[in-house]
């Protein structure tokens, strides 16, 4: 992942900004002023009326996660990870944030659809009644539901789904741990792959977040970021 997208951003855009260096992670949001290319990013000192207390926090050396919304496209909710590298007063009190190695981002889609890009196994009853387990990639991924693309079987005369067959979802995430999310397929298309439209059965939101997991832009950081950033 490249640094790009910081280039994109215009004077006065709304950022925000976690401090990682306590127990009780404190955030605030400013606004950009500029950037000098893989120095610095360049804030403004939060409020002081809506966050005098965190200010006394806020110190050169301390570790940060820096968000923000591109509205261009489909817009895009990016972060990274970084410190705060110089505090200065004058002309006016700014934050020099270090330039970071790279900056994570993802896709905002109508109906808070995100773009992915992780591993999955897809197993299930085949309409011919066999046990299928087939390895593939989840595309994209709301709250409710999900589109993967998988190999095709050895056999590939076989119509493995249809509308109504229920999946297994298995996603085995970095620490080694499994998401399991159980889906029921609503569309099917067949070329060189498989390509499904998949329904999340029930409330299964905690498992959906945990796709993200370790992810600086999560869905539950993209979706307060997206409302805070539209109020």
């Amino acid at each position: 992942m490249s640094t790009k997208k910081i280039t994109e951003l215009v004077p006065g855009q709304r950022i925000e900004v976690q401090l990682t260096n306590s127990n009780v992670p404190a955030r605030f949001f400013t606004e950009f002023i500029g950037a000098l290319k893989d120095r610095w990013l360049i804030l403004n000192m939060p409020d002081a009326r809506k966050y005098s207390d965190l200010r006394d926090y806020i110190e050169e050396a301390i570790p940060v996660v820096v968000r923000f919304v591109l509205e261009a496209g489909n817009g895009e909710i990016c972060a990274f990870r970084s410190d705060i590298n110089y505090i200065v007063s004058h002309p006016t009190k700014m934050l020099f944030i270090r330039w970071p190695n790279e900056v994570e981002y993802r896709v905002i889609r109508k109906g808070r659809r995100f773009d992915a890009f992780l591993p999955m196994v897809l197993e299930g009853q085949s309409t011919e009644g066999d046990k299928v387990s087939l390895k593939g990639h989840v595309l994209d991924v709301s709250e409710t539901g999900c589109r993967v693309k998988h190999e095709l079987p050895e056999s590939n005369d076989k119509i493995l789904w249809e509308n109504g067959s229920k999946v297994d979802l298995v996603i085995e995430q970095k620490n080694n741990r499994k998401v399991t999310l159980k889906a029921i397929v609503r569309q099917v298309k067949r070329n060189d792959h498989y390509e499904l439209g998949l329904q999340f059965l029930g409330n299964q939101k905690d498992e959906v977040n945990a796709l993200f997991s370790g992810s600086l832009v999560d869905i539950e950081e993209l979706s307060k970021l997206e409302a805070s950033g539209s109020a």
